[in-house]
């Protein structure tokens, strides 16, 4: 059995990789935050309550009728090309400085801090679930 298949396993891997692009921007925001016109960026977080119901739906076959239609393999190679996380510029909430710039440090901190904490919140979780799942496959001498 790979543990690494378990839909739970690539839920956890997901929301690590989320939070490692979030704490990329976060550095970026924080490298541009005397940059005049600078305004910080942010990552859009995964929907990962479709992706659950995604996979409890049965996956039907990709079929083309037209030689324009992509195969399953364009898609594929056309989603992979696209980062995985749309990083994107919300509207400012709080005035900018003199030289345009919308970089808060405390907020990108303080983001950074959450983001930093989450991940370490799932490598808790990929651990416990790994050690729970080996204890659950452990053959038992009696």
């Amino acid at each position: 059995m790979d543990l690494n298949n378990l839909q739970v396993v690539d839920l956890i891997k997901k929301n690590m990789r989320y939070q490692t692009a979030k704490e990329r921007v976060i550095s970026e925001n924080l490298a541009n935050a005397t940059t005049p016109k600078y305004l910080a960026k942010d990552v859009a977080e995964p929907d990962f309550k479709k992706q659950v119901e995604a996979n409890q739906t049965p996956k039907l076959a990709m079929r083309t009728t037209n030689e324009k239609h992509l195969t399953h393999q364009d898609a594929v190679m056309r989603h992979s090309n696209n980062a995985e996380f749309e990083v994107y510029t919300p509207k400012p909430t709080s005035p900018l400085t003199i030289d345009g710039n919308g970089v808060i440090i405390e907020d990108q901190l303080n983001q950074a801090s959450k983001a930093s904490g989450e991940y370490n919140r799932m490598i808790t979780i990929y651990g416990k679930y790994m050690d729970m799942l080996k204890v659950a496959n452990t053959k038992i001498n009696a």
